[in-house]
């Protein structure tokens, strides 16, 4: 089995991403793992069999989805098949309000990690319309990712953005109109939590948008994210408190409430827990470093 760095393909350490089109007309690609990065794929032209581990999945023009580091896959039986490859260190997505949309979760978070544990194929098709929209702006993407204009990183970065927003409104638009798959109520629950964490959120709540069991739920969402539902709330919460901390002059109190904590002296405890000091001390840290 083959590794692949994303360093193979770009050596800027600084902005971990790489662009570009992928050609099979009746060759196949070798199986091989992301040991660094995850992969957007847009397959614009032909059809092939996608290989993951020992599953196969017929794909063709207009399907998209996302691998995972860690997952053995290629592809086989290529006939004109041609692909926009995304590689992107996923870091880069964790900081964007895209991560209120359910279709964010189910393409870049629960697909990647099940179709390597429980064969879940990909399920967003774009449409014609969506396609031709999704096309013009991998060329626009892609021409500048190539040239050595000043800004380019961050016109690129728009540009990956643009795509994964659209691309996640696509699929909780899917979901909507046939939210038959029970998996994607994992990502519904975590959507759910990404707008209303300031709130009062219960399990019970989670349990309805995941039609699991509370046993299931937990087990399967810890398995995709790598921490339960309860930890996963919580960082919510210490992230946006962090910037309460350092971007305003509200009391304790105020940001307590204003991130989720019905008690100040639970929430400091928790925000220590966390940041390994006191909202204080990180306040005033932040304060001195400016």
């Amino acid at each position: 089995m083959d590794w692949m760095l994303l360093s193979f393909f770009t050596d800027d350490t600084e902005f971990p991403f790489h662009i570009g089109y992928g050609f099979h007309e009746n060759n196949d690609m070798f199986m091989h793992v992301h040991r660094d990065f995850s992969e957007l794929v847009i397959v614009l032209e032909g059809k092939a069999v996608h290989k993951v581990g020992d599953e196969t999945f017929d794909i063709s023009k207009g399907d998209v989805f996302v691998v995972g580091s860690e997952v053995a896959h290629g592809y086989t039986n290529a006939e004109n098949f041609r692909i926009c490859n995304v590689m992107f260190d996923p870091k880069m997505l964790t900081s964007y309000d895209i991560r209120k949309y359910p279709g964010f979760h189910s393409l870049f978070v629960i697909e990647p990690h099940f179709i390597k544990t429980q064969g879940y194929q990909n399920k967003l098709k774009l449409a014609m319309k969506e396609f031709s929209a999704l096309e013009s702006l991998i060329s626009t993407a892609i021409k500048e990712y190539e040239s050595e204009e000043p800004g380019k990183k961050t016109l690129v970065l728009s540009y990956f953005l643009q795509m994964v927003v659209e691309l996640s409104r696509q699929y909780t638009n899917t979901q909507d109109s046939n939210n038959s798959d029970k998996i994607d109520g994992i990502a519904y629950a975590a959507a759910h939590m990404e707008n209303h964490f300031t709130e009062d959120v219960c399990m019970n709540d989670l349990l309805l948008l995941s039609h699991y069991s509370q046993r299931h739920f937990i087990r399967l969402f810890s398995e995709a994210y790598g921490v339960t539902p309860h930890r996963y709330l919580l960082q919510l919460r210490i992230k946006h408190a962090c910037s309460l901390l350092t971007e305003t002059s509200l009391s304790m109190g105020e940001i307590s409430a204003k991130c989720g904590f019905n008690d100040p002296n639970y929430f400091a405890r928790i925000f220590k827990k966390y940041v390994s000091v006191s909202p204080n001390s990180y306040r005033n840290s932040k304060a001195k470093a400016c």
